[in-house]
């Protein structure tokens, strides 16, 4: 995890001078993750998790953005938020690369930014981690494809704050084993957003 945020945080440096002009932007993002897993038999969002990165946007129209985002994101399932058992919940810790189309509205024009945006996209995500003891590691994809919509809002021109939906496509788990083994996962974010 801590390489993966140290690379984050240098390309993120290096690209925030050149994303102040005219097209290209730069934006940390840190947030929570609530997230579940259909077909493992632990229902609801009960599973919190980290949501942190980065994101790097080219205006393409006056309200249209074309965005590639780099994030280390914690999924899975639990039973409880708080508190639960070894076996009461499955931990999945994943590299994701979401591109986002963002349709932005509202224009400031003192702090020359558009205040809301509703966002929709595709991201790929890479699991790196597993952590349960009800299901066989080795079974997990490596490789998750999963499509987002989400909607944001700023306060000043540099902080702000997003709600955002994300679905797996596809199964995450196979057992070769199993007549029928289909987990998928879905999570809801809350991310704050610092505009470089």
């Amino acid at each position: 995890m801590s390489r993966q945020l140290i690379l984050l945080c240098i390309v993120l440096t290096l690209v925030s001078g050149t994303c102040t002009a005219q097209r290209f932007r730069a934006m940390a993002i840190a947030g929570v993750n609530a997230s579940q897993i259909d077909g493992d038999n632990l229902y609801g969002f009960n599973k919190l998790g980290v949501s942190a990165g980065g994101r790097i946007s080219y205006n393409n129209t006056k309200s249209l953005d074309l965005s590639l985002e780099m994030l280390y994101s914690q999924r899975g399932s639990a039973v409880r938020v708080f508190n639960n058992n070894p076996g009461d919940k499955i931990s999945l810790n994943y590299l994701e690369l979401p591109v986002v189309i963002s349709l932005r509205d509202w224009y400031v024009t003192d702090g020359e930014y558009h205040k809301v945006r509703v966002d929709g996209g595709f991201s790929y995500g890479y699991l790196f981690g597993v952590g349960t003891s009800t299901f066989k590691e080795e079974y997990f994809r490596k490789n998750d494809v999963s499509w987002l919509l989400g909607a944001g809002i700023r306060f000043t021109r540099v902080w702000g704050l997003s709600l955002r939906y994300t679905a797996s496509l596809f199964n995450m788990y196979k057992d070769p084993t199993a007549a029928t083994s289909s987990l998928k996962g879905y999570f809801i974010t809350l991310r704050s957003e610092i505009n470089l």
